[in-house]
């Protein structure tokens, strides 16, 4: 996520640095740029190239500078207004598509500060597909028919998700422990304690690794947020949605895992690494799509081992790739190792394999971390 910082005065300024040192240490924000003055100039520029405005200022100035550059709400940035003393963060455009909410929460728990969401699905706690398609990476193909399905959200209506298996494994992950709602450890924790009362079941154990007790599972994500998930094999990278007779089709971008380690790595550590970003972004590891690494790993056990153990195909990408890759634009968030390229001859290895296993202008969506000698990078195709 790109994020651009807009002000227009002193205590503007001084909150837009603060703001983006708090950023910076947060590796699914791949860059944050400041703005300062000059708004009217610089709206254009920063509504292509970024995925979140924050504009510290009057909501009434930053909404009459916005207005000629709104598209849809399918393709423009999420829009946050801050007053000048950051007191209130305000969602005040594409609050789901394009992650607003989701980042208003983010920046006033940052700031200490009171988010302000009005969004229907949101202030009455449900979850709204659009929601969902924002949070897992999914392209709306029938857009038309959002509204129908979170109208009937809204009217506690029951809404079908239909995929494969494990699709519906990272949903159930994400109904069992939503990290969109505060309060879901509550839930999950009366969820936990009525299984494990069970004889059948080991307290120890991940519930949702226990098929005996997937009917409680079920009926949980029903009775709390309104979804019946249901598996159908032949939806090959298709999630349909489905209320009454009508259908919402959801296509899932490619999401790829990039990674590089030291030579004689353990599959452990490499799987703490991995469980760590996905953690940041929320997103559990079902929703890999593949992991890829470069030519000179492709005979790391740890790496192979992992790719087995989560059943996810291993892409290797050859040094030239990677050399041709840093000449292009698309490199341009990638950080670059002299320490790799002193060795190997290639200027990085996890962000340009993810990026490029991931095709022509993929997007990074976490930026590089390492973890006890393991570096991570997630990348996702982009926007149909």
């Amino acid at each position: 996520m790109k994020v651009a910082v807009l002000s227009i005065s002193k205590n503007g300024k001084k909150l837009s640095k603060k703001l983006k040192s708090l950023l910076d240490n947060d590796p699914t924000i791949i860059r944050t740029d400041i703005f300062h003055k000059n708004v009217k100039s610089n709206i254009n520029l920063v509504f292509k190239e970024y995925d979140v405005i924050i504009g510290i200022m009057a909501t009434g100035i930053l909404v009459r500078n916005i207005s000629k550059c709104l598209r849809s709400k399918y393709s423009d940035p999420a829009v946050l207004s801050i007053d000048d003393n950051g007191k209130f963060v305000i969602s005040l455009l594409s609050g789901h598509m394009g992650g607003g909410n989701k980042f208003t929460k983010k920046i006033a728990n940052l700031l200490s500060s009171q988010d302000v969401i009005t969004t229907a699905t949101d202030i009455n706690g449900k979850i709204g597909i659009d929601v969902l398609a924002n949070h897992f990476y999914w392209d709306i193909i029938n857009q038309e028919m959002v509204l129908t399905l979170n109208k009937a959200i809204l009217e506690n209506e029951i809404l079908h998700l239909i995929s494969n298996s494990s699709t519906i494994k990272y949903l159930e992950e994400f109904f069992l422990k939503n990290p969109l709602e505060h309060d879901n450890n509550v839930k999950y924790n009366h969820l936990k304690e009525d299984l494990n009362s069970k004889d059948d079941v080991n307290s120890n154990e991940d519930i949702i690794s226990n098929e005996d007790i997937k009917e409680d599972i079920n009926e949980f994500i029903k009775t709390n947020y309104h979804y019946v998930l249901e598996i159908d094999e032949s939806l090959n990278n298709k999630v349909i949605a489905k209320f009454q007779d009508v259908e919402l089709e959801l296509k899932p971008r490619k999401l790829v895992l990039g990674i590089g380690t030291r030579k004689n790595i353990s599959e452990k550590d490499v799987c703490i690494a991995i469980n760590k970003a996905m953690n940041n972004l929320a997103i559990y590891s079902s929703r890999i799509d593949c992991i890829a690494t470069a030519s000179i790993k492709k005979n790391e056990l740890a790496i192979i081992n992992t790719a087995k153990t989560l059943n996810k195909p291993l892409k290797i990408v050859e040094k030239e790739k990677i050399n041709d890759f840093f000449s292009t634009n698309q490199s341009r968030d990638c950080l670059k190792s002299s320490f790799v390229k002193k060795k190997f001859g290639i200027d990085g290895v996890c962000e340009p394999c993810a990026l490029i296993t991931c095709g022509k202008d993929s997007k990074l969506i976490h930026r590089k971390i390492a973890i006890n000698g393991v570096t991570i990078a997630i990348a996702v195709s982009k926007q149909s």
